[in-house]
């Protein structure tokens, strides 16, 4: 990626983003291996679902160094629709408020958007950004703020939705009480 992109992306992330991660995040392959997708998704949510999961499980198969800590490989991700329901809707309340943060300014929390959307979450993580960018883009911005590494690279988690509205993004990822 040059500098000048990065430089972009950095921005366009506000202070969620460090440029020392560079080569982490590998191009989208063109013929990437099938990856499991929920068939229940959101229409009018458009990410590119299996390039969002390739990447971000492509990250944990080979684990990675989030802010000076090393985290290991750990498991893949499946795609989750309520999930990506509660990213969606989250993206596109703070796009239409104006709002950047985990809480909306109605006082809902991640974890209260997620039992709205019918997630039943054993643990969640979530991470937020904004900015005129792809999923490769998205993913390195996450990639080079510590908090959100970890937070792809978390072991407990084992399922992920996404939702982008127009520049605003969320990924949401979890566990569920009872399933493996």
């Amino acid at each position: 990626m040059s500098g000048k992109l990065l430089s972009i992306v950095c921005l366009a992330l506000i202070t969620f983003c460090s440029c020392t991660k560079q080569n982490d995040v590998q191009p989208i392959d063109p013929n990437p291996t099938p990856v499991a997708v929920d068939t229940v998704t959101v229409p009018e949510n458009h990410v590119d679902r299996k390039a969002l999961l390739t990447l971000v499980n492509g990250l944990r198969s080979r684990g990675c160094n989030c802010g000076g800590v090393q985290m290991p490989a750990v498991g893949p991700l499946t795609w989750n629709g309520l999930l990506e329901k509660a990213a969606y809707l989250h993206s596109k309340d703070m796009a239409l408020n104006n709002y950047f943060d985990h809480n909306a300014p109605n006082g809902s929390t991640p974890g209260m958007r997620l039992d709205q959307a019918g997630y039943r979450w054993n643990t969640y993580g979530e991470n937020i950004a904004t900015g005129n960018m792809d999923e490769q883009a998205v993913v390195l911005g996450w990639l080079n703020s510590p908090s959100h590494c970890k937070n792809m690279m978390t072991a407990g988690y084992t399922e992920i939705g996404v939702g982008r509205y127009d520049k605003s993004w969320t990924m949401e990822l979890g566990h569920r009480n009872g399933v493996q």
